[in-house]
């Protein structure tokens, strides 16, 4: 009998499991095929077609997506026709509707086309935000919404008392010496101070070990993203959970700093509304604690008055306002450095005028930097962080049909084909041209006017030129009733950045604007070098050289 037990084969050997795991996958990827949302087969596909070998080479087609967006646009949108690109690895197929057709898209209301499906959908909810409630009821959002842009006059100043501190901690002080920086890594570091004291104020703004635990998350779900899109969905369930522990981890670093400061916050407002005699004079300070807590009180969300949960919304706030406000910083910083010398001092003197017009950093004074919102606007255009952008799922169970007859089944995704549109010379003359002033131009203009020839301009269509006037051809930060609520500080936290940055530091200039690459539909930008030193003393129009 103990011959027999030790002659029985093992059953857990490496044959067997790997044997395990390769059933696994493909019935599962066999299972998803089957049960995956079908786009649309009556409009044209790109890529290498439908049909079953034709899909394989497409899911393993990881970098000629570019190629294919830009393909579809100009055969089948430029025609007013949709087009599909198909799934590549763990990105999903989408439908790419044409510019006539982006109003109506932006137009659909939530229980049809969903913009939180999409980004769940886009960011891997599941796996990388902690908890999926937060992406499934981004509730933040609503916060911001609400209370952002009515709080901007009273964020500036602390905004501009941080960015000074901010730019001389990370580009230094020394005025002999250059020092190297790679670019896009110098407002990774920058940003999370700036972006926490608004979102939480003074001095958690300040504790390294939260800016540290904020900005590992950030890059947490940028690898995640990465690995993911990657990663045949067969695989997500047993990939996903382990990357997953990362960003809890990190969240478990930054609540430690946060959650307190929530629960004192929370303690202080209950008493100062119980009539406390010692809180008679206490202000609420004007911060995302104190907005979200409110406005769940004020709407009856208990589940949202948590600390805990609150705690779990300042992360995803974070990661969009750290990401993409450094992508947007790197490219715009980078063209303006390799646009010519006339660009810099161009944009120097400006600063230097509404600054010294002004007195100080206000909403009035910013809004006066028409050249560096146009130079931002420009780089915004002329280098998108994605080829499709502002994608909703279709979350109708009888789908929906677009104004030309086109049924697009529950499931699917259905975005915008930003990056196309942008270089498109309907829109822009000489699109490939990074023309840092493009948009400022007329309103230069204008203010050299007559009274008599302002009055024969198109004053509203002048305005609409500023980097966060969203429309259905300029989506940086997408459009209609979803358009990013945090686009005007950091529209505001940028153009001080950079004036502080031109005044007070020589740049050496660049031979060519910062390289990317794409891998399927995202763009991961290249090392950059600049040279930095410290001026003696801020740029004037007498230093001129």
């Amino acid at each position: 009998m103990a011959s027999d037990a030790a002659e029985s084969p093992a059953l857990f050997t490496i044959s067997h499991i790997a044997t395990a795991l390769i059933t696994y996958c493909v019935f599962t990827t066999v299972y998803y095929l089957v049960t995956a949302p079908r786009p649309p087969t009556s409009i044209p596909w790109v890529g290498y077609g439908k049909g079953w070998i034709a899909g394989l080479r497409n899911f393993i087609a990881v970098k000629e997506a570019k190629d294919w967006v830009a393909e579809g646009y100009d055969k089948y949108n430029r025609q007013g026709n949709a087009f599909v690109t198909p799934q590549t690895l763990g990105m999903l197929p989408e439908v790419i509707l044409p510019p006539n057709q982006l109003r109506w898209m932006f137009d659909q209301p939530d229980n049809v086309m969903s913009t939180s499906e999409g980004h769940y959908e886009f960011l891997h909810g599941d796996y990388s935000f902690v908890d999926p409630i937060v992406l499934q009821d981004p509730y933040h959002e609503h916060v911001i919404h609400k209370h952002l842009v009515r709080n901007l006059t009273a964020i500036i100043p602390g905004l501009a008392e941080e960015v000074p501190r901010a730019v001389a901690a990370v580009y230094g002080t020394d005025t002999k010496e250059w020092k190297k920086l790679e670019l896009l890594q110098s407002f990774m570091d920058t940003i999370p101070t700036l972006t926490n004291r608004m979102l939480l104020g003074e001095p958690i703004c300040h504790e390294r070990k939260y800016l540290d635990a904020v900005l590992a998350f950030t890059l947490d779900v940028i690898r995640n993203l990465s690995v993911l899109f990657l990663v045949p969905r067969a695989l997500h369930a047993f990939v996903g959970p382990v990357l997953s522990l990362a960003p809890k981890y990190h969240y478990w670093i930054s609540s430690k700093f946060t959650v307190p400061v929530i629960k004192k916050r929370i303690s202080d407002i209950t008493k100062k509304d119980a009539g406390d005699p010692e809180y008679k004079d206490w202000q609420e300070p004007c911060d995302f604690i104190t907005w979200s807590y409110r406005t769940a009180q004020s709407e009856g969300r208990h589940d949202e008055m948590r600390p805990e949960r609150i705690a779990k919304r300042i992360l995803p706030l974070n990661f969009a306002s750290i990401h993409t406000t450094a992508m947007t910083a790197n490219d715009a910083l980078g063209m303006i450095l390799s646009a010519g010398p006339e660009v810099i001092e161009g944009l120097r003197e400006e600063a230097h005028r509404v600054r010294k017009e002004e007195g100080a950093w206000t909403k009035q004074t910013l809004s006066r930097m028409v050249r560096m919102d146009s130079a931002i606007r420009e780089s915004q255009r002329m280098a998108p962080i994605a080829l499709t952008f502002a994608g909703r799922k279709v979350v109708s169970k009888q789908g929906v049909t677009t104004p030309d007859g086109v049924h697009i089944g529950y499931g699917n995704l259905v975005s915008c084909p930003w990056g196309p549109m942008a270089a498109d010379t309907e829109y822009h003359e000489n699109p490939d041209v990074y023309d840092a002033f493009r948009f400022s131009r007329a309103q230069e203009e204008y203010e050299t006017m007559s009274p008599d020839e302002k009055a024969n301009c198109d004053v509203l269509k002048m305005k609409q030129k500023g980097m966060v006037t969203t429309a259905t051809y300029h989506l940086p930060f997408s459009h209609g009733k979803h358009a990013c609520p945090g686009r005007f500080f950091v529209s505001h936290e940028l153009k001080i950045f950079f004036a502080e940055f031109l005044l007070n530091y020589d740049i050496k200039p660049l031979a060519e604007p910062p390289k990317k690459m794409w891998m399927i539909r995202s763009v991961v930008p290249l090392p950059t070098t600049i040279e930095v030193r410290r001026r003696e003393s801020p740029w004037t129009p007498e230093s001129r050289t």
